[in-house]
């Protein structure tokens, strides 16, 4: 196949699978909505207990915005709350950590080698299960609205 040709059919599928930005936009959220810094999904707990996972647009007095499901009003929603990570994340990581004594140790036995993972792995694991994560966006008690945040390092 020449170039050209290659070129042409390039050209071609570019032209048959593009789409105009129109068809890829979302609605926009309305001006009292307030963009939030919130990474990945949010679970929205409703007033009838009902939970709904998605990745929050924005907060505004009197509605919530969710990429997914669009407007859902404030009075419904009776807690916002990221997701905890599950503890194989740490388990995870501390294996990692275990596995780079191959790298520094050029004669070591393997028997030391699967040790390490193995406990560094169990280590990551139960600082992962202690530490938690549950971080409130918001939460609605009978008292008043409330809105939370957490800086972490």
């Amino acid at each position: 196949m020449t170039p050209l040709t290659r070129g042409i059919l390039l050209a071609a599928a570019l032209l048959v699978t593009a789409r105009s930005a129109d068809a890829q936009s979302l609605e926009s959220p309305p001006a009292s909505c307030w963009a939030v810094a919130i990474k990945g999904p949010v679970l929205v707990t409703r007033a009838d207990g009902t939970v709904e996972k998605g990745t929050l647009v924005c907060l505004g007095a009197d509605q919530v915005v969710l990429a997914s499901t669009g407007s859902i009003p404030l009075d419904s929603v009776r807690r916002i709350a990221k997701p905890r990570d599950s503890i194989l994340d740490g388990v995870l990581k501390g294996a990692s950590l275990g596995l780079m004594f191959v790298f520094g140790c050029g004669e070591c036995d393997a028997g030391i080698v699967v040790r390490a993972t193995l406990t560094y792995a169990a280590i990551g694991g139960a600082i992962d299960a202690a530490q938690g994560n549950n971080t409130t966006i918001y939460s609605r008690n009978a008292r008043s609205p409330a809105l939370g945040w957490r800086i972490r390092f």
